[in-house]
Order: C-alpha cells, then structure tokens, then sequence
C-alpha cells in the first residue's frame, strides 16, 4: 500500500487546522489537499475521515461516518463510530422511501374517490349525499386532481346533490408527530398530515417591497381560503442602503401555533426581490371540503344544505389516482418533502394491519382497518428490516421524515439500507445529485464530486447529515453515511466538514 509521505501530512494538517481557525468552503478545502495528493488509497479514507473529524469546532460535537463498497461482500473502508446512534434528520427519509417502494411496490398508487349510495337518477339528482373518500395522496391537487373528480361527477350526469358531503378514510393515526418541535408546527413544512390532503396541506403566500416608509406588501395566493386569516403587518421597508443585516431589523414572518394569524415585523429593502412561503393549515379536511364545495359551484353542481342519514357510500362516481411510488419517492428525496414521507408512512402501515387483520377476520379487513396507520408505519419498516438482516435496535423511528428529534439511527444502519436498494433503478433515481438537482443543486459545484454523488441530505439546528453513493472514477462505487450531531456550530458551518468528508471519496483510486 502507498501512504503520504511526512511532508504531505503536514500540509493535510495544516488545512485541517485552518478549518477549526476560519470558515473556508468545504470544496476549498478539499482542493486544497487534492491538489497536495489527489490519489487516495482505501487504506488512508479511514485516517483522513479522523483528521477532518478532529478538527477543534468539531471537538464538543458527535461524528459519525460509515463507508462501505456496494456488492455482495461489501468492504468498510471507514468507520468512525459508525455503530452509534444519531439524529439522522431527513436521512430517514431513505428507510421510508426504501421500504415503501420495496413493500408497497413501485406501481402503487394513491386513490382519491368521490362516491355515493346510489347513482344520480334521470334528472341529474344525487340523494343521500356525496362521500369524499381520501387515502392521503401527497401530490393530490386542487389545480388537477379536484378539478377532474369534478368533472368526472358531472359527466356522470350529476347536476345536484343532495345530503351533504362526507368524508371517509381507512387511514387513523396523529396528524402531528408528538415529539415535532412546537415552533415547526407553523411552518409549510410541518403540514399536517391529512389523508384528506391537497395542495401539501399549506397556504402559501408572497411578500415584497413597498415604497420606503410603507409596510411590505403581503398576499396569499388564494384569498379565498385566507378569509378568515388576520395579518398583523408592522413590517417597514426602508432603503437599500440601510442596516438591514443587523438581526434584531431583520424581517420576520411567524403565525403563533394553534391561531390563523401571521405576525409581520422587522425592515425589508427597497430592492428585495419578492419572497415566496407557506403556512400550514390547521384544519385539512375542511380546507379540502371548502375547495370541492368551491370546485362543484365552479362546474354548475349544486350542493343542498339538508342534511341526510348518512348512509355508507356504495358506488365510485369519480376516481383520482396519484403517480406511482417511484414518482412520489423522487419528490420525498430530492425535495426532502416531509408530508409526502408521513404520507409514505401511513401507506405502509395500512397495508401493515390490513395484511394482519386479513389473516384474522377474511375479507371483512376492509371494514375495520381503524389501527393507528402511524405504529403501523413504523411496525412495517421494523419487520422489513428484520427481514434483510438490519438489526432493528439500530433503528428507532418516530415518523416517517425525520422532522422528530427522537428518531435514532446508526451510520452503518443506513449504509445497511443503502445496501438494500443499491440496485434498485426507481430508488437511485430518487436521490439528489451532487451539483445538479434536488437539495444537492447548489453543493459540489465544480467539484470532484459533482455528479458522482447521489445522497440524501438531512439538517436541523445543531445536526446534518448526508448518505448515498460515491462513485469514483477509478475506484468502484462505496455507499457512505455522515451524521454530525450535538453541535453548537451553524448548518452552513456543519455542512463544510460534511462536504469536506464527502469530497474524499471521488478521489478513491486502487493503490497496487
């Protein structure tokens, strides 16, 4: 084996010490020691990932990182507590997805229905009312699915509908995860997780600049659903030379948990280019009742006010079917969407219990799937894990996207699941690329790594973490996971040292 001479680890140390001294960017870094020895043997990855984790920002906080080859004896060539549990963030996706596109399959679909008792009679009437029934497709629409299911229903001769709109669903379980962080609860991010989804459970809006003096002008893109929406606007905008940097100036947006009220405050510049955001809603299935109720009126239904017995729906007037899986994993992973994960999640653990329940009780599952589809979920991903030798306490999930700060996982777990999946063409493609697309667009741009890295990211305060596969030019393809958790340093800070420590594998190359 080749090893750096003296003079060279010298100089890698000296770079290493200008981490923990100043903020460089992680491909400087990288660079800089590439260009001191851009070959690196699998037998120097482990010493290399040690000194990077060494460096004094990072003393206080917790490291890990697992690196293995992809093929059936897989070789580790680092692992640095890689047998530990971390928060993993939004890695959790990756056992989501994994496993959702492994147990439901690649072609399942969600099914948004409109049904009814009867059908319409010759004049267009439709008695005993309209059933919304919602398996919680994350990508359902106003803009297109509702707009079909609509249609549908009126072609079907639908004119008027009388008994009411219900809803139904075999998907139970909490829309909030317990252990999510209160103040995520406001945020787009932290929608809702509804089988009665559309429109990703947000209201979004946009503010811009005013006239200097005036506040910021601020607007929902669908006035209508934000009717009963109080903003409290105490913004300014002021020049554009003004001190806008300071914190305490800053703009600021925030609707206070469990009220329909956004709280403006803080400066914005003249020249600030239109900002774009959302806020969760609170109630998702009236907000989805409110827009069919709007989309019927749109299309000439009409709806009567008297409400019937509600009598159990037997006939499919109108059916929306989502992409397939692997359309859905792509946005979950690229886009790191957290509702379409905790919709993936209870998906699995529909199939979970009515997969038990039909051992038990035949085909009557159906009628009393009532189970928490969320410990479902998390029952469904522990029996697959089980079931490809992952031990399961190396895993310990509380949702499905890694929003809770109680999910637990070890860097080899997921270099384990990695494994699984690594030839699975729907998964790999569902993964950012380095420098191209999806939450890695604008990391490892004209770097090494760019477009020879496909991984997952994961961040919250004081925790990043980032896996996938590396595929080095002259060296066969390794799977990686890098969790850095504890850490009192910012995310731009923690994702310098991960990108750092990333950048090391595309210059693996056989040493003989």
């Amino acid at each position: 084996m080749q090893f750096l001479s003296s003079s060279v680890r010298y100089f890698q140390a000296a770079i290493v010490s200008a981490i923990a001294l100043v903020t460089i960017p992680a491909q400087s870094i990288a660079q800089a020691i590439a260009q001191a020895n851009p070959r690196l043997c699998p037998a120097q990855l482990q010493q290399e990932v040690d000194a990077i984790a060494k460096s004094s920002k990072l003393q206080p906080s917790r490291v890990g990182v697992f690196v293995q080859t992809t093929g059936a004896n897989p070789q580790v060539l680092a692992n640095l507590d890689g047998d530990r549990l971390f928060m993993p963030a939004s890695n959790a996706k990756l056992f989501t997805t994994a496993i959702a596109l492994k147990v439901l399959g690649a072609d399942y679909r969600f099914t948004t229905r409109l049904m009814s008792r009867n059908l319409p009679n010759a004049q267009g009437l439709l008695e005993n009312g309209l059933w919304l029934v919602g398996s919680g497709d994350p990508s359902f629409s106003s803009a297109t699915g509702l707009k079909s299911l609509v249609t549908q229903l009126k072609n079907k001769g639908v004119k008027r509908i009388n008994g009411g709109i219900w809803t139904k669903t075999l998907r139970r379980g909490e829309d909030i995860v317990g252990s999510w962080e209160w103040q995520d609860l406001q945020e787009y991010y932290a929608a809702r997780v509804s089988p009665f989804t559309i429109d990703e459970n947000s209201l979004n809006w946009q503010i811009r600049p005013n006239k200097i003096g005036q506040s910021a002008i601020f607007e929902w893109e669908n006035p209508a659903l934000a009717r009963d929406w109080r903003v409290d606007n105490q913004s300014m905008t002021v020049s554009a030379n003004s001190e806008y940097s300071l914190p305490d100036k800053a703009l600021k947006i925030v609707r206070p948990y469990g009220q329909k009220v956004m709280i403006i405050s803080g400066e914005i510049p003249e020249n600030t280019e239109p900002e774009d955001g959302g806020v969760a809603v609170p109630d998702p299935e009236a907000n989805f009742l409110q827009l069919l109720r709007q989309e019927l009126t749109a299309q000439g239904i009409v709806v009567s006010t008297d409400i019937s017995k509600k009598l159990p729906p037997t006939q499919d007037l109108a059916i929306a079917s989502s992409e397939t899986i692997s359309t859905l994993i792509a946005i979950t992973n690229k886009s790191s969407n957290n509702l379409y994960a905790e919709l993936l999640l209870r998906a699995l653990g529909e199939k979970f219990y009515a997969k038990l329940l039909q051992k038990s009780v035949g085909d009557r599952f159906s009628e009393v799937v009532t189970l928490n589809t969320v410990s479902g979920g998390l029952y469904a991903i522990r029996e697959y894990l089980e079931s490809v030798k992952i031990s399961p306490d190396t895993v310990f999930l509380a949702d499905g996207s890694g929003l809770s700060r109680r999910n637990l996982t070890t860097p080899r777990a997921i270099a384990q699941i990695l494994q699984t999946v690594a030839s699975d063409r729907d998964f790999r493609k569902s993964l950012p690329i380095a420098g191209v697309d999806g939450s890695l667009t604008n990391r490892f741009k004209n770097t090494s790594a760019q477009g020879l890295i496909q991984a997952k990211t994961g961040t919250f305060s004081g925790a990043i973490a980032l896996s996938g596969y590396a595929s080095p030019p002259k060296y066969r393809e390794v799977i990686f996971s890098i969790i850095l958790n504890n850490s009192n340093l910012s995310s731009r800070e923690l994702q310098q040292y991960t990108d750092a420590i990333a950048l090391l594998l595309p210059r693996l190359e056989n040493c003989q």
